[in-house]
C-alpha cells in the first residue's frame, strides 16, 4: 500500500510525542546540571584562588602540591559526588522516558498501518484494534535491554566527567601578574569540563530514548507482518538533518531488519509499509505513494541552506556528480551497534 497524507500526518504526530519525551528529559538534565554546578561553584572558586596565590614564578602549582591542598581536594571531591549523583539521575531520567515511549508507540503505529488501508477493510477503530497487538513481554524486553545499555552509558559518563575535572584542576592556567583573573579563568575551565558531562548525558538521553522507540515500532511491525511488506527509512527533512540521513531517507527494508540504525542523536524513524491492497485480497486500485523525495527536497533549497546541510566540500562533490546514496556510510561501533554516518567529504570527492 502507498504512504499517503494521513500516514505522514500520523507519523508527525508520533514524532511530536517522542520529541516531547526527549525534550523533557533534556530539560530535566540541564536543570539538574545547573543546580549541581551552583552548589560546587564557590568551592572551586576558593580552591582556584588559593592555588593561584600559591603559584611560583607565575606557574600553576604542581600535581603534588595540588594533591596536598585541602581546598582543592574538597572541590574535587564535591565535583565527583555531584557527577556520581548526576550520572545516576541520567539513568533514571532516561529509563523512565524509555518506558513511556515504548508503551505508547505500538498504538500509534497501529494507526499508521490502518491509515494505509481502504475503507473496505473496515473502520479505523476496528483496524487499530486488530493491528495493536504487541505482547507485553516484547515491550518489557526492550525496556530491560535499553536499561542495561543506559547503565553502561551512565557508568562511562561518571568516569569521563570525573577524570575531566581532575585533569582540569591539575592542568590549571597561566597565572601571569593577576592571580584573581587566573582563578576566574580556572573556574570557567572547570565549569566547561563539568558541563562536558552534561553534553554526554544529553547524547545518551536522546540516543537511547529514540532507539527504544524504534525498537518498539519494530516489535509492532513484526507483530503485523501479515499485512506489512517492510518498512521505510523516514528522515526529518529540515536543515538540521545530516547528509547521511538524507541519503537513507525513503529506502525500503525488510521487516526483520533492525533500524533505522541512525547515528547518535539521530532523529530518523521507521515507517511501516503495508502490502498492496490486492495482496491483501482487496480488489481496488491504490493511490500513488507520496513519501517525500529527499533529493528533490534538497534541490529546492536555497544555495545557502544547501551549504548549511552539506558543507562546501560535500556540496562540491554532489555538484560534480557524486551519487546521492554515497553520502552515507555504515560504521561499526564496538560496544554499541553499527550506524550510518556521513561519508567524509574527501571520500566523496574521490568519486568524481
Amino acid at each position: 500500500m502507498s504512504i499517503n497524507d494521513e500516514t505522514l500526518r500520523l507519523a508527525r504526530k508520533l514524532r511530536i510525542r517522542i520529541d516531547r519525551e526527549v525534550n523533557q528529559a533534556v530539560r530535566d538534565l540541564v536543570k539538574a546540571w545547573a543546580r549541581a554546578w551552583d552548589e560546587i561553584h564557590q568551592a572551586w572558586s576558593d580552591a582556584a584562588m588559593d592555588l593561584a596565590n600559591a603559584s611560583r614564578d607565575g606557574a600553576w602549582p604542581d600535581q603534588w602540591t595540588i594533591a596536598r591542598h585541602e581546598r582543592a581536594a574538597a572541590a574535587l571531591l564535591a565535583a565527583n559526588d555531584q557527577i556520581a549523583s548526576l550520572a545516576e539521575l541520567t539513568g533514571v531520567t532516561v529509563t523512565d522516558a524509555v518506558g513511556r515511549a515504548v508503551e505508547f508507540t505500538p498504538e500509534l503505529e497501529a494507526h499508521i498501518i490502518a491509515s494505509q488501508m481502504p475503507r473496505a477493510a473496515g473502520t479505523r477503530a476496528d483496524l487499530v484494534a486488530r493491528f495493536n497487538r504487541v505482547d507485553a513481554e516484547s515491550l518489557r524486553w526492550i525496556v530491560e535491554r535499553t536499561t542495561e545499555q543506559v547503565l553502561v552509558d551512565a557508568t562511562s559518563l561518571n568516569a569521563y566527567a570525573q577524570e575531566q575535572m581532575r585533569r582540569t584542576l591539575i592542568r590549571g592556567v597561566a597565572i601571569g601578574d593577576n592571580p584573581r583573573q587566573a582563578a576566574r579563568r580556572m573556574v570557567r575551565q572547570a565549569e566547561g569540563a563539568f558541563n562536558g558531562g552534561l553534553t554526554r548525558a544529553l547524547t545518551i538521553a536522546r540516543t537511547e530514548i529514540l532507539d527504544a522507540h524504534r525498537a518498539s515500532a519494530a516489535a509492532s511491525h513484526l507483530a503485523n507482518r501479515d499485512v506489512l511488506s517492510g518498512w521505510v527509512w523516514l528522515a526529518q527533512l529540515d536543515t538540521r538533518t545530516c547528509p547521511s540521513c538524507l541519503a537513507r531517507h525513503g529506502t525500503e527494508h525488510p521487516l526483520d531488519e533492525t533500524g533505522p540504525n541512525d547515528h547518535p542523536q539521530g532523529r530518523c524513524a521507521r515507517m511501516p509499509k503495508a502490502r498492496s491492497w490486492r495482496d491483501l485480497g482487496i480488489d481496488l486500485d491504490e493511490p500513488a505513494d507520496i513519501t517525500p523525495d529527499a533529493q528533490a527536497w534538497f534541490a529546492d533549497l536555497s544555495r545557502d541552506d544547501q551549504l548549511q546541510v552539506m558543507g562546501p566540500a560535500r556540496l562540491q562533490a554532489l555538484d560534480a556528480g557524486a551519487p546521492w546514496d554515497s553520502l552515507a556510510q555504515q560504521r561499526t561501533n564496538p560496544g554499541w551497534r553499527d550506524s550510518w554516518t556521513p561519508t567524509p567529504a574527501r571520500d566523496l570527492l574521490a568519486l568524481v
